[in-house]
């Protein structure tokens, strides 16, 4: 009896434990599927995942959550938490040795690189992710080789046509080989869609056509995404061959898309397409319009409010039409409105060529006469450092001998040559032992001298030292803004473009865009 009742528990644990499991991976291909229909929806669903993998020890299951926040993160043009997300997702595959998890997190961490201008990075990353399931023949593995070909598309210019070709068809024989016929359909619209994209760069349009409508024959009405990339590419092809007019009928439904779902990374490269297609009709507002949303995309994350602005102009736009040709009696006041439309896209226009003109000016002053040192302040940081270490309520005056005073010059000196100030984990601590001084005396030398603070000394020589790289290695204005933040050794873009802005008066992007115009 003993025996049976044991045996019994025995097969309801064991039940259990496989209906979890199943649950798990059911609730992973749904977040997986929500991801290309509404990323804020899949993250609810994640955020459970992720929740009960912890409590449960589940490691591979918490891995490719935190790979699928990733994806949402991107798709998003969060690129700073797509990193953290991806760098969580490696570290507990690597953890617990799981390739198609490590796969994952390298295949996003490459994805987001190239996105950052980082090609170096990218490619070595996309190719630890083949590496990791390079002999793996399973449905995933399969799925994961066809997705990380894909993603090698990013890293080639339309002048390496035969090594997108070769990329675009290994991904297209790795997806034929999925026995799950809804997965293999769904992977194989965007592998479709890459070839037909590539195909019309290099002008073969025929061939083009017959991917567009293989993968429009695949595409369900809910997978919003993949629709969005099949009409822009299609808008794309019709761009390549002077048919303006009809791409940007293709790319106005694919930015309706973006617009409903948030697919912000999507969206810059569809506003971007929609200037050319407009400067190609000649249609200069609209060529404005298109040109001052991408850069709001690019170089802000508060320009949700302004996107609505537009969109609500252009209902307002599309109702004009509408009514018009239902009534006659309105028509003055819906001429009152277009007018009115464009007396504030007037305004717009005249305010960008005022700001233009602003820029110029202060940038062509820098690239003159170099920044303007800023007014010293004292820190309060250092001031209360001091203090506590002396144990005294108030600083008392330092004096420091003539020798020693110039051997912290000439440490400076050669800390300044060797540019370790863009050292991320520079301290006015670490400085000091390096120099083999006090903090004290480093901070009243620096004052001394140097006219600014600890902070402001270092922050000086960084946004300095990149504003020459600017001026004089044209290559760095190519750089994304997060990369020029690493190199100056800044947490985070948003502190450097904080810094940046106060030193020079202009945000780093709008100071690169003035200094193209001027030299």
């Amino acid at each position: 009896m003993k025996k049976k009742i044991i045996l019994f528990f025995f097969l309801i644990i064991s039940v259990s434990t496989f209906s979890q499991a199943i649950d798990f991976e059911r609730q992973y291909k749904y977040a997986r599927t929500l991801s290309s229909r509404n990323p804020d929806s899949s993250e609810i669903v994640l955020n459970k995942i992720i929740d009960s993998a912890q409590r449960r020890n589940l490691p591979e299951f918490l891995a490719k959550a935190y790979y699928l926040k990733s994806f949402n993160s991107y798709l998003k043009s969060d690129a700073e938490k797509s990193l953290d997300f991806a760098d969580k997702a490696l570290k507990i595959s690597t953890q617990n040795d799981y390739a198609i998890g490590k796969a994952l997190a390298y295949r996003m961490q490459g994805t987001q690189y190239a996105k950052l201008g980082l090609l170096k990075e990218s490619s070595t990353s996309l190719r630890n992710a083949l590496s990791e399931v390079k002999n793996n023949n399973t449905e995933e593995g399969h799925e994961l080789k066809g997705m990380i070909f894909n993603s090698f598309l990013i890293l080639l210019n339309k002048n390496q046509y035969k090594e997108k070709e070769l990329y675009s068809k290994n991904a297209i024989q790795e997806f034929q080989k999925l026995k799950n016929t809804a997965r293999r359909n769904e992977l194989l619209i965007s592998a479709y869609t890459n070839m037909g994209y590539n195909l019309s760069e290099v002008k073969k349009f025929k061939e083009a056509k017959y991917y567009f409508v293989k993968a429009l024959s695949l595409v369900g009405e809910n997978n919003h995404y993949l629709q969005s990339n099949i009409l822009n590419d299609i808008g794309f092809s019709l761009s390549k061959q002077n048919k303006p007019d009809s791409a940007v009928i293709y790319y106005q439904k694919a930015l309706a898309i973006v617009d409903q779902y948030g697919f912000n990374e999507k969206k810059i490269e569809i506003t971007k397409n929609l200037e050319e297609a407009y400067t190609q009709l000649h249609d200069e507002p609209n060529t404005v319009k298109y040109k001052l949303e991408n850069l709001k995309l690019k170089d802000s994350i508060a320009y949700n409010k302004a996107m609505a602005v537009n969109k609500t102009l252009s209902k307002k736009e599309e109702s004009f039409d509408q009514q018009l040709n239902k009534s006659h009696s309105i028509s003055k006041g819906l001429i009152i409105v277009c007018l009115g439309l464009i007396i504030v896209l007037g305004i717009v226009i005249f305010n960008s060529i005022r700001l233009r003109k602003k820029h110029k000016e202060a940038v062509a002053k820098i690239y003159k006469e170099g920044i303007s040192p800023v007014v010293y302040e004292e820190d309060p940081q250092e001031v209360s450092d001091d203090i506590q270490n002396k144990n005294t309520s108030t600083p008392t005056e330092i004096k420091i001998s003539p020798e020693v005073e110039e051997n912290i010059l000439h440490g400076l000196k050669i800390f300044e040559e060797n540019l370790e100030f863009n050292n991320k984990n520079i301290s006015r601590y670490n400085l000091a032992n390096t120099l083999n001084i006090n903090t004290k005396y480093l901070s009243a030398v620096i004052k001394k001298h140097k006219k600014f603070n600890f902070n402001q000394y270092i922050n000086h020589l960084r946004i300095n030292y990149i504003v020459n790289q600017l001026k004089n290695e044209p290559q760095y204005r190519k750089y994304k803004i997060n990369h020029l933040s690493e190199i100056t050794g800044y947490s985070s873009h948003s502190a450097f473009s904080l810094e940046f802005k106060k030193i020079t008066g202009l945000h780093p992007s709008a100071f690169i865009k003035t200094l193209d115009e001027i030299s």
